[in-house]
């Protein structure tokens, strides 16, 4: 299914922890200019992996701080840590995903079948200049590089229509595994928790109103993660006069993708 940020770009669109022993560091490129920085911090009490899947075909020299500790292409996060990544807009539209467990040997990480595993989705739009625009920013003043971001928990197969008849009962289950914070100053912040519902797509209980006329911040009423694609074009198409719950991180900002505690 194709990434939320991919549809949808056209309608534009956290704290400190301990280190992991820098012998296992693994940078990829160096000396990135006009990146993107997305820190992970690991609030809970669980070692998580993370994965990074950059838009396919695209170049996207990334390079993880020294400190991360990389195996198969998973960044090992134990409890209280935190872990960087600069990311340059190259990379496009990519995706994030948090695994609580270690993949095996010749194995690494692919978050564009998320939904198919069922795991939470960190979507975040690497982008440049006019790909940072919005409708009210001045032309003069067009940004080096941002990163739109949102959360999508949308089963995999699930659609307008699908959404429209029965909530994606039947559509694969929520992509939901871990909870989720994303934070960037001065923007919306999208928090999405658990625990699951028992019944239907089994969404998590805790992630906001989908189709609410406001997106982020603490109101549980308002929109904080996709559960269904929005699309604003073919059958059932969602209104383009509505929100959605996506927000720009701008240049020389930070991304704090947060796991906190809870299911």
């Amino acid at each position: 299914m194709p990434s939320v940020l991919a549809r949808t770009f056209a309608l534009l669109a956290i704290a400190l922890g301990g280190h992991a022993p820098p012998a296992y560091a693994q940078n990829v490129g160096a000396g990135l200019m006009d990146a993107s920085l997305v820190a992970f911090v690991n609030r809970s009490q669980r070692t998580l992996y993370i994965g990074f899947s950059p838009q396919p075909g695209r170049p996207a020299p990334f390079s993880w701080s020294p400190d991360c500790r990389r195996i198969n292409g998973q960044v090992v996060l134990p409890p209280g840590q935190t872990c960087a990544v600069s990311v340059p807009p190259s990379a496009g539209a990519s995706r994030f995903c948090a695994m609580e467990n270690l993949l095996p040997p010749g194995k690494t990480p692919d978050c564009f079948a998320a939904q198919r595993d069922n795991l939470t989705i960190i979507e975040a739009n690497f982008a440049s200049r006019e790909g940072c625009a919005r409708l009210q920013d001045n032309p003069e003043s067009l940004m080096r590089s941002c990163v739109w971001y949102d959360v999508n928990v949308s089963p995999e197969g699930c659609t307008n229509a699908e959404w429209s008849a029965n909530l994606c009962a039947q559509s694969g289950g929520a992509a939901y595994n871990v909870p989720v914070q994303l934070f960037c100053a001065g923007q919306p912040t999208f928090t999405c928790q658990g625990p699951p519902a028992t019944t239907g797509a089994k969404y998590p209980l805790k992630c906001g109103a989908p189709g609410a006329d406001c997106v982020g911040g603490v109101d549980p009423a308002c929109q904080q993660a996709y559960f269904f694609p929005m699309s604003t074009s073919g059958p059932n198409k969602y209104p383009a006069s509505k929100p959605q719950p996506i927000a720009r991180c701008p240049e020389g900002q930070k991304l704090f993708v947060i796991f906190p505690e809870g299911p």
